[in-house]
């Protein structure tokens, strides 16, 4: 594997201008620094980026990577050039995203790079065990994002037909052969969504600070996990029943409840809480007082026959 130390992005235009949009190129830089820290920090890599006077021909952006050691930054060099211009395996939807956060994705993803790097150690490292790990390391939803930013504000500038990323060495000659994207493909790398699978909590105990009383759609206020939260009363039975029969509330007051926690990822990758919703409440509790409510009790049931046919049918 030859050293390498800078990263070349070549946007090509579909006329033989020199210039690119001022707003498209710093947002484009942006979010392929925030994947090349990402990745850096994936692969524990101690680096510095210095961004370099572009050239033309098209319209090309370089950046010298510093590092103490030449193969670690070759080897990540050679991930960001696999990593944003590898098309996604998945379509974007919430249940594959949701796959991402998963324990044992994490800890394959660790014990892949590890691997990798005991290959770099021992110089056997090949293009395909950097390809597979590159693949791997590329499902983190952070550089997921980002990369989708990315090619979503390309699609924006309708002048670039086709972007190529090349690895250089200290004499600015390519190592690597350029692998572009051509326009058509940039929608391919885009999230079709942030949302994630929703969180349900069926034991969750809330402290109700302050409960609706009056009709609209407004949002309950509560303690939950000793984190206020707002959140949507679903609970068609248990809200109606405060409404109309005057059920009272006072300081202390708890409901036992399934609550739905809705998730989305940000534009950094992050993944934030976006709302709560309590379903079904089992249960109020006002200090050795308790009311069951009725709708509980059928949800209990139903979820005890559940578990009792998953058990008589484990494979299935």
């Amino acid at each position: 594997m030859k050293n390498a130390n800078r990263l070349e992005l070549h946007y090509y235009f579909n006329d033989d201008s020199h210039e690119i949009d001022a707003l498209v190129r710093n947002k484009c830089e942006s979010e392929l620094l925030a994947i090349i820290i990402e990745v850096a920090a994936i692969l524990d890599i101690d680096s510095q980026l210095i961004s370099e006077v572009y050239q033309q021909g098209g319209f090309r952006d370089f950046w010298k990577i510093l590092g103490k050691n030449v193969q670690e930054v070759t080897l990540l060099l050679m991930f960001i050039q696999t990593i944003v211009t590898t098309i996604p395996q998945f379509e974007g939807k919430n249940e594959e995203l949701e796959e991402e956060l998963s324990h044992l994705n994490i800890e394959e993803k660790k014990l892949s790079i590890e691997k990798l790097k005991r290959e770099l150690r021992d110089n056997e490292t090949t293009k395909e065990s950097i390809k597979k790990t590159a693949d791997t390391v590329a499902n983190n939803l952070r550089i997921i994002k980002r990369k989708s930013n990315f090619y979503s504000n390309l699609e924006k500038h309708e002048k670039i037909n086709k972007i190529g990323f090349s690895a250089l060495n200290d004499d600015w000659k390519p190592v690597t052969n350029e692998i572009s994207v051509v326009r058509t493909d940039f929608r391919k790398f885009i999230l079709s969504t942030n949302k994630l699978r929703s969180e349900e909590d069926d034991n969750a105990i809330i402290e109700i600070v302050s409960p609706v009383l009056k009709e609209g759609r407004y949002k309950w206020k509560g303690i939950y996990n000793e984190t206020p939260i707002n959140f949507d009363m679903q609970d068609v039975a248990f809200r109606d029943a405060v409404l109309l029969e005057n059920i009272p509330f006072q300081h202390g007051s708890i409901i036992k409840c399934v609550l739905i926690i809705h998730r989305e990822i940000d534009e950094i990758g992050e993944v934030k809480i976006t709302g709560y919703s309590v379903t079904t409440v089992f249960e109020k509790i006002d200090g050795n007082a308790s009311f069951q409510t009725t709708q509980g009790k059928k949800y209990r049931h139903a979820k005890k026959l559940m578990e009792a046919q998953t058990d008589i049918f484990p494979n299935n």
